[in-house]
């Protein structure tokens, strides 16, 4: 623990909804337990939950109400007819974490990302309450629209999570600032599995599209397939999807044309050696392809959060964004790969070289015991 002698007791609470927040806080998890600390996990699925057990946590599942926009805002009336029915459940799961929180053992400090489980256990237990996600730019800075898309449902979102959090820690590709003391912007949490890839780059894309409530990826794929297939023939294409979607996208192999399980390996091994990857806007795939050194072209999924990410790509021109998949448009990406590529590389080394879990590790240690602090709070 680099000189640091009090091992602490961590409780980490993980959105789990995709896999790009598990993948971030099991990062920080790993590297938090191999410095001497007690890390349990808080998230939502059941296999969210058995992800981190097989990564050697304890883990529980939480309630995750589901807080869905409507235009650009939470509707209050939206939000109980949504949770409604589940309310009662979920309160009960809420219940029980509290008792097997306080069963195993009240921790030192709480992180959260994006989720609503950790902050009432910290305030329930008088702990502090550390973010470490990349959505708290929404709330902390006065981001503009993006179309017809603005921050507002997310800042509401966060607010209900978390009304007060102690520091908060807000992962970024691009440069940010703010004028708030306990914000800190820091680079994004990548595995060492990216970091260490060996990196070349041959004739070959690699691509993965998500499902978004009824925004699937059956368009993106064929659409991509048929460029590559009449249009860029030298090149090989290899697209990874879940298996519940392969049933409906094989069809499109053809030649050097790949439809594949997605396996995360295998997936970051493919963008290691590709010269450009396709995708929706989600922040992990691109930070890791950008670790990589590798532009992105960004077919955005209907939230704010994905055409913010999308559209600082294009702008910075790391990469380009695209309302849908066409022909032209791909084709000039393609053309202008080696060009991103080359901006890519520049900005990595300039702005994402850093490793954030030990300035992360080293503000949790910085923490004063517990016991010290619930004096504290006590003589005021």
């Amino acid at each position: 623990m680099s000189g640091y002698t009090r091992p602490l007791s961590v409780v980490i609470g993980v959105n789990g909804i995709g896999m790009g927040h598990s993948v971030r806080q099991s990062v920080i998890a790993q590297y938090l337990r191999d410095r001497g600390h007690e890390v349990r996990i808080i998230t939502n699925g059941t296999a969210r939950v058995e992800y981190f057990r097989d990564l050697g946590f304890p883990a529980w599942d939480g309630w995750m109400p589901t807080l869905l926009a409507r235009g650009d805002r939470i509707h209050a009336g939206d939000a109980v007819r949504a949770n409604f029915w589940q309310a009662p459940a979920g309160v009960g799961k809420h219940l029980r974490l509290r008792r097997v929180i306080r069963d195993t053992g009240v921790p030192d400090v709480f992180i959260t990302d994006y989720e609503p489980n950790t902050p009432r256990l910290a305030y329930h237990f008088n702990r502090p309450l550390i973010s470490v996600d990349q959505q708290s730019k929404y709330r902390h800075l006065d981001l503009p629209p993006v179309g017809r898309y603005a921050r507002t449902a997310d800042e509401q979102r966060l607010r209900y999570f978390a009304p007060h959090v102690d520091r908060s820690f807000i992962c970024s590709y691009v440069p940010l600032e703010g004028d708030d003391g306990q914000v800190e912007f820091i680079a994004p949490v990548v595995p060492d599995l990216v970091r260490s890839a060996p990196v070349t780059t041959e004739p070959l894309a690699t691509a993965y599209f998500s499902r978004y409530f009824d925004h699937g990826p059956e368009e993106s794929v064929r659409n991509l397939a048929e460029v590559f297939r009449n249009h860029a023939p030298d090149r090989a294409l290899r697209i990874y999807a879940q298996t519940d979607e392969l049933g409906n996208l094989r069809q499109y192999t053809d030649g050097k044309i790949e439809v594949c399980t997605f396996d995360r390996e295998a997936f970051i091994a493919d963008m290691a050696r590709s010269e450009a990857v396709f995708s929706n806007a989600g922040f992990n795939l691109i930070s890791e392809a950008f670790v990589l050194g590798k532009p992105v072209c960004l077919i955005p999924l209907p939230t704010y959060d994905q055409h913010w990410c999308a559209r600082v790509v294009d702008e910075a021109e790391l990469g380009t964004a695209l309302p849908h998949i066409n022909r032209g448009a791909v084709l000039d990406f393609l053309g202008r790969s080696r060009e991103l590529r080359n901006n890519v590389v520049r900005h990595r080394d300039q702005h994402l070289v850093s490793d954030p879990r030990e300035r992360i590790a080293s503000y949790l240690e910085s923490l004063p015991a517990a016991s010290q602090r619930t004096l504290t709070r006590s003589a005021r």
